[in-house]
């Protein structure tokens, strides 16, 4: 009876928290050139756990990611598996939903399992509507070096969501 009571709670307290994630990637990719390339890449995003969606277009260069709720996916893991794959992962426009904390004079979006840094090329009027505690937002990560992909990326917010 006690282990009952204590699974209710937890399981209550779990609904209350707020789930930091990335919700949607835009990400583009460098090196694919043919269609069964584009194939290939989409299949191996596929096998990914916590994609809803995935597209891959030869003709943009890019993969479309939707992410499920309640993913516990990475941009370094999704970066990895275009690396893994064959290709360059290279900028991404991103939809992610977290923790915005001011830490030395600068804005910081936390996840689960990742740090975005706010650019300071982002506007100053997006810049400004910022405030601490739970945020959405939408925005460019700029590419980072295959070999050098970490849990931390710069970001230039487009939208505050």
């Amino acid at each position: 009876m006690k282990k009952l009571a204590i699974l209710i709670v937890v399981m209550a307290l779990g609904s209350f928290i707020s789930h930091a994630q990335i919700q949607k990637v835009d990400q583009e990719v460098f090196g694919m050139d043919c269609a069964p390339c584009a194939y290939g890449l989409e299949r191996g995003l596929k096998k990914m756990d916590g994609l809803e969606k995935v597209k891959v277009s030869l003709n943009d260069g890019k993969a479309y990611l939707k992410l499920s709720e309640n993913n516990n996916l990475s941009l370094k893991q999704i970066q990895d598996e275009v690396k893994k794959n064959g290709f360059s992962a290279k900028k991404a426009e991103v939809v992610i939903e977290g923790k915005l904390i001011n830490k030395n004079g600068g804005f910081q979006l936390q996840t689960d399992n990742e740090t975005y840094l706010v650019a300071n090329e982002s506007s100053d009027d997006l810049i400004s509507k910022l405030q601490s505690g739970t945020i959405k937002i939408k925005g460019i990560v700029e590419d980072a070096e295959d070999d050098n992909l970490s849990g931390t990326w710069k970001i230039k917010l487009t939208e505050i969501l």
